[in-house]
């Protein structure tokens, strides 16, 4: 080949590299991106050598680098969708997020500010991060338990109840502030130099013993970074709003709003409920529509914008729900007294107003400010109660929303919604203590309020949707599953009798109902909500693929949700006119917002399966030795998942005491076989099984079949 060819490849192939310089790309695919003749793969493979080889590229393992000036960019260690670290990454066209393996993450840790390099891999064009120098650290406090070292008691390591944290920490003699071997501690680290290495630190706080339920309930709320006492600040600023009469409703604001208080208006809620941010009303038109008024708490009215009160409900993002406790949003003086909506108390609310018709059609709709008299404070039994006696206070009103919800409930499937059953539990827990576990019933009574809530939701999001100039506003949005999961969902279905059309939404509809009152409908429904993409706020808009919904939003709740209040603010900013320079306001600080609330959305839901598992733990402990009906609901490498049939509680027997045979995992089948015997065990098989061990510490419930 003529030298000036050679060279004018060489060009071409640096150039590519030049171009991308973030991109490492394996021989073959490097050579098809050439577009050059076959003959002159040799020519090719000697100029990457000769680049290599003068230091232009370098190899790693099969790849082709460039090695030139590295592109850094700033960003913020985080955990993306998948619970796993990423790298929050401001450049040039805006903000993304990567992912960083272990390995590049030097010692770095959630929230360090960090410079990262980008590799790009040509074969599947997947980007990752890597960290290549920690700018800023952020206080790190790490929840964990204490164990001395074997040498004795001259030093001891705190191993983390997070697994996701890489190492045990170091804690000198001098850094124990009294700990004892055992103790469940929290440790702030003081320093990390080396990734191969423990960091260092030192005991903040003793929680108590690692295993007791109550030092495991601290615990965790360290660990997820919860706090029910609010700072002094927003206490402050509380207290002045009190003092200064804030929370009375004077006669000029009354003027203001529309008055529903002589309206027969009422709240339908759980039975321990302290918040009431929604109520209901209804009335039949002349016509015959039905006239539906859902009414929610204005929390926007007392936490304004910029407030200390608002900016601790951003920082919290959502209240908590930990079975026998909860982490509020809010402070109770307002999420339990001034903005609830008790009964026989004037309230301030935001109102949607709705037109529907026999047919579930919403023929008109109004937002705007109001203030009511709750008449009722029904809890969901007392409803269905009256509804399944019929007998009973405002029946005939109740009758008329069940008839309501039931035709909205029908219009929802038919334009696709996916209707799953309830995987919650409910438990009876006494000083602290649970006595019965139990799956939480779905009532008719809590599908109504649902139904309403949801409608409601929807069309907040369409009087916003349908402004001649459509503001920046909170969606909240779901996207289409990811069709191999379904695919997968389709094929553990079979076993059960079901069919069910990956390319059809209808069919999933189909299946839910198809299941309902079976022994494995809640297996079914959790499998399926884990095919489903997840539910995000974000301020762009792909619609609801769950509801079958093209615009929906939070609207209704609040006072436990920060996105409500968002959307409550740009609601009434929309009533009264938005300004540009509002519209320029929310279309900066919305992106921001919304990764704040689904962040911590999460957070709060893992917090949650967390308690419910602790709590599991504790009344399990009072069964070690009985014997269960269960339904196989996973597998693993290393054992088999039962569920408990009549309590929904979980836990594993172990490949190690199956003493029968050896048995092998076959995931593609969803089963474990026997290798001698041929037994097998599959997801969804019907099982006795006895409780044999429980570690409410590491959250471990051991079983053993019952032959």
């Amino acid at each position: 080949m003529a030298k000036n060819k050679l060279n004018d490849l060489r060009q071409q192939i640096l150039g590519l590299f030049k171009q991308t310089p973030s991109l490492s790309i394996k021989f073959n695919m490097l050579f098809n991106r050439l577009k050059v003749n076959k003959s002159l793969k040799a020519e090719v493979r000697n100029i990457l050598n000769e680049l290599v080889n003068e230091g232009e590229l370098q190899k790693n393992g099969k790849y082709y680098e460039y090695n030139g000036q590295a592109l850094f960019y700033e960003g913020v260690i985080t955990l993306d969708k998948k619970n796993e670290y990423a790298a929050e990454i401001t450049t040039s066209s805006g903000t993304i997020i990567l992912p960083i393996r272990k390995k590049n993450l030097l010692t770095a840790l959630t929230g360090d500010k960090v410079e990262v390099t980008i590799i790009e891999y040509a074969e599947n064009n997947e980007r990752e991060a890597i960290v290549e120098n920690i700018i800023q650290r952020v206080k790190h406090s790490v929840v964990g338990k204490l164990q001395f070292s074997s040498k004795g008691e001259d030093y001891a390591f705190v191993i983390p109840d997070d697994r996701k944290f890489r190492k045990d920490i170091f804690i000198p003699k001098n850094s124990l502030k009294g700990a004892v071997n055992g103790d469940k501690v929290i440790c702030e680290i003081v320093n990390w130099e080396y990734q191969d290495l423990s960091p260092e630190g030192k005991i903040t706080q003793v929680l108590g013993k690692a295993g007791d339920v109550t030092t495991e309930f601290k615990a965790l709320i360290k660990k997820y970074g919860l706090t029910k006492t609010f700072p002094k600040p927003v206490k402050d600023e509380l207290k002045k709003l009190e003092d200064e009469g804030k929370f009375e409703i004077p006669a000029e604001e009354i003027k203001k709003r529309r008055d529903l208080r002589e309206e027969l208006i009422f709240t339908i809620d759980p039975v321990d409920a302290k918040d009431f941010d929604d109520a209901i009303s209804l009335d039949r038109l002349d016509n015959g529509n039905y006239y539906l008024g859902v009414h929610i708490a204005d929390v926007s009215h007392y936490v304004t914008e910029g407030s200390e009160l608002d900016n601790e409900a951003l920082l919290r993002g959502t209240s908590v729900y930990l079975m026998n406790d909860v982490v509020p949003m809010l402070p109770e003086k307002l999420s339990n007294d001034i903005c609830s909506l008790k009964e026989k108390v004037d309230r301030l609310v935001f109102s949607c107003f709705m037109e529907i018709d026999g047919k579930g059609n919403v023929l008109k709709y109004d937002v705007c400010k109001s203030i009511i008299n709750s008449k009722k404070r029904f809890t969901y039994e007392e409803v269905q109660s009256i509804l399944d006696k019929q007998k009973g206070k405002h029946l005939d009103k109740l009758n008329e929303m069940n008839e309501l919800h039931k035709i909205l409930f029908k219009r929802r499937l038919e334009e696709g919604s996916l209707d799953f059953e309830s995987t919650e539990v409910k438990a009876e827990i006494v000083d602290g203590l649970i006595k019965s576990i139990k799956p939480k019933e779905r009532l008719d009574s809590m599908r109504m309020i649902e139904d309403f809530m949801l409608i409601a939701n929807k069309c907040v999001t369409l009087f916003v949707e349908r402004q001649k100039k459509k503001p920046p506003f909170v969606y909240r949005i779901h996207d289409q599953p990811d069709k191999k999961r379904i695919v997968e969902l389709s094929n553990f279905v079979k076993q059960f009798g079901i069919r069910l059309d990956p390319e059809n939404k209808r069919s999933i509809q189909k299946m839910l109902l198809e299941i309902e009152g079976r022994p494995e409908e809640f297996l079914i429904n959790d499998i399926t909500i884990r095919a489903m993409s997840k539910a995000i706020y974000s301020e762009e808009n792909i619609g609801h693929y769950g509801l079958g919904f093209d615009y929906y939003t939070h609207f209704t709740s609040p006072i436990r949700r920060y996105p409500d209040l968002i959307v409550h603010r740009i609601l009434y900013d929309v009533i009264n006119g938005l300004n540009a320079k509002r519209s320029n306001h929310y279309q900066k600080e919305l992106p921001d917002i919304c990764k704040q609330s689904t962040d911590r959305e999460i957070n709060a839901v893992h917090a949650e399966r967390e308690a419910i598992k602790i709590l599991q733990c504790q009344y399990m402990e009072s069964n070690v030795g009985k014997e269960f009906q269960g339904i196989v609901s996973g597998i693993s490498e290393y054992g088999i998942y039962v569920e408990i049939t009549d309590s929904m509680i979980e836990g594993m027997v172990r490949l190690r005491d199956m003493n029968d045979d050896y048995y092998i995992l076959d995931q593609q089948n969803y089963q474990i076989v026997g290798r001698h015997r041929r037994k097998k065990y599959r997801i969804g098989d019907k099982v006795k099984i006895k409780v044999n061990k429980v570690d409410t510490e590491h959250r471990w419930i051991d079983l053993v079949f019952v032959k």
